[in-house]
């Protein structure tokens, strides 16, 4: 209801530009936006547009939402989508922000029925039909650090998009052919591996180690990895390079 109130308050006008001061916010804290060309950057700005202003968002321990945590959230988040069709993750309802790391509890099931819980340190979590949970904190030591191979909003939102193959996140994507498919689940094992080797030998890979964690979280990785480092990534992996190339329609 709130979302049909506001649209006839306020019609959604996709090709009018940002205000000003949004646009400041995303020079400083959504970089890679300034390099784009006028119609991809059109592009995105519609996109950020619509997902600001469609989602629910909100603050967690005392944090305020400000214009600076949508449109830096926005702005990472549509990069992943900015070469598919309108796809603003509408799936995606709402965006609770914390000030810094927060507490979740955890389950873990040992066997025989068994199940541990306990808490964990978490910067950030995607949840199936639900919400994305983010650490503001590390969001502003990532864009200090940039470029870094690290981006928790990219990280979080290539596990939304693995979402929608089903409540499981296994690392595969929605994928248009067989053939496609194949071919991911091949580069993909194989890069899973190759990983796993690096970290238990003390390589230091172009991939965060956390990647070894299982095959979705392996996606993740390696998608902050493929816009945050591309260079590298296209050096080091180039068959990981091409095949998140091919998915994302886009080169960074």
């Amino acid at each position: 209801m709130w979302n049909l109130l506001r649209a006839i308050v306020r019609p959604e006008d996709k090709s009018s530009p940002l205000p000003d001061t949004w646009q400041q916010i995303l020079k400083v804290n959504v970089p890679y936006r300034n390099s784009l060309s006028v119609e991809m950057r059109e592009r995105l700005d519609a996109g950020i547009r619509r997902f600001v202003e469609h989602k629910y968002w909100e603050g967690c321990n005392g944090l305020s939402v400000t214009d600076e945590h949508r449109l830096t959230i926005a702005g990472h988040a549509m990069r992943l989508t900015l070469g598919f069709d309108d796809d603003h993750f509408d799936d995606v309802k709402s965006i609770l922000l914390y000030p810094t790391t927060y507490r979740a509890v955890t389950k873990d099931h040992i066997g025989s029925g068994v199940i541990i819980e306990g808490q964990s340190d978490r910067l950030g979590e995607a949840w199936y039909r639900g919400p994305v949970i983010l650490a503001w904190s590390d969001i502003q030591d990532e864009i200090a650090q940039s470029p870094s191979k690290r981006n928790v909003i990219l990280h979080e939102f290539a596990h939304q998009l693995d979402f929608r193959n089903g409540r499981d996140a296994d690392g595969v994507p929605p994928i248009e052919s067989e053939t496609d498919a194949e071919r991911w689940l091949d580069v993909m094992r194989q890069g899973f591996e190759r990983l796993c080797d690096d970290c238990r030998h003390r390589r230091r890979p172009v991939l965060d180690c956390y990647g070894t964690t299982n095959r979705a979280e392996f996606f993740a990785v390696a998608t902050e990895a493929f816009f945050e480092t591309p260079e590298d990534l296209k050096r080091d992996w180039p068959e990981l390079h091409a095949e998140l190339r091919r998915f994302f329609r886009q080169d960074p």
